[in-house]
């Protein structure tokens, strides 16, 4: 079985240090627990999740906070023009005015 590089300790499943390559057990698993030789370059990577953000322009590792609202909208309203059925419906009643229409002014609208 493998043992830790810093206490000498038997474990069954160890973590490897990707900084210094060595084997510890889960209390020297980080660098700072075993003065691990990488400890600069590991000081220098973001913690999982740190700085994500969760906005309108999906997720990012790097601004943090919400994305930002474009110009001239206001946040949380919703604009008709971007809803592709609301126009079909307007259409469709707009249609179907302008048939009962001709029908009533040709007479052949059967309810007088």
């Amino acid at each position: 079985m493998p043992r830790c590089d810093s206490c000498g300790k038997t474990v069954s499943l160890p973590f490897h240090c990707q900084y210094c390559g060595k084997n510890f057990c889960d209390e020297h698993r980080l660098p700072p627990n075993h003065a691990c030789a990488g400890l600069a370059e590991w000081k220098k990577t973001p913690a999982p999740g740190v700085g994500l953000r969760y906005g309108g322009g999906g997720v990012s590792a790097y601004g943090g906070g919400y994305a930002a609202a474009p110009k001239g909208k206001k946040p949380g309203r919703l604009s008709f023009g971007n809803i592709p059925y609301l126009k079909i419906l307007v259409a469709a009643i707009v249609i179907l005015l302008v048939v009962l229409l001709f029908l009533r002014l040709t007479g052949n609208l059967p309810i007088s």
